[in-house]
């Protein structure tokens, strides 16, 4: 039950956080730093309601902007929105605990990323499409690789299962 606690996301962001600042500079280039906030994101939203999961997104993206000292909410509008979608679709998708989180943080790569580019344009940054999209493959790849073996690293379990769990050895189950 402890994966449906608000400190527990503010925990696991802040140490996603870490190590997206102290470790992962040290092993891949500069400009290719993956996120590990959306990995972390993606896997809390494919276990909670809508509403949790565009919470999850809104907390893990604002710790990013404001971690990252950048254009404050674009990550906390963007992982929010995310959030709410893949809890959404958590139902009406199969349950597996390695194919389908890795495909959904790639395919949220690929989403998030542009959506991004088109925010920072409103906003007036000029960045040209080729250099901000350049390291995405990089990035597909990891999420596709770390979000499952965080969800199996963390046991994470549907809230449907540990419900049910929990519920067998409540002495108020019916």
């Amino acid at each position: 039950m402890w994966q449906f606690r608000w400190v527990t996301w503010i925990v696991l962001f802040l140490l996603g956080l870490l190590v997206q600042t102290a470790l992962l500079p040290q092993i891949f280039p500069i400009g290719y730093v993956p996120d590990l906030v959306l990995p972390l994101t993606v896997i809390i939203a494919l276990y909670e309601t809508p509403w949790r999961g565009l919470m999850a997104g809104l907390i893990g993206g604002l710790m990013q902007d404001l971690w990252a000292g950048r254009l404050l909410g674009i990550d906390a509008l963007t992982f929010a929105l995310l959030g709410f979608a893949l809890a959404q679709l958590e139902s009406k998708i199969v349950r597996d605990n390695v194919f389908v989180p890795g495909l959904l943080a790639g395919v949220a790569q690929v989403l998030v990323l542009p959506f991004q580019w088109i925010i920072l344009r409103l906003f007036g940054f000029v960045i040209p499409w080729s250099d901000f999209m350049r390291p995405l493959p990089v990035w597909i790849l990891f999420s596709m690789l770390v979000t499952p073996a965080i969800g199996g690293i963390l046991g994470f379990r549907s809230r449907h299962e540990v419900d049910r769990k929990y519920s067998k050895y409540s002495r108020y189950a019916r």
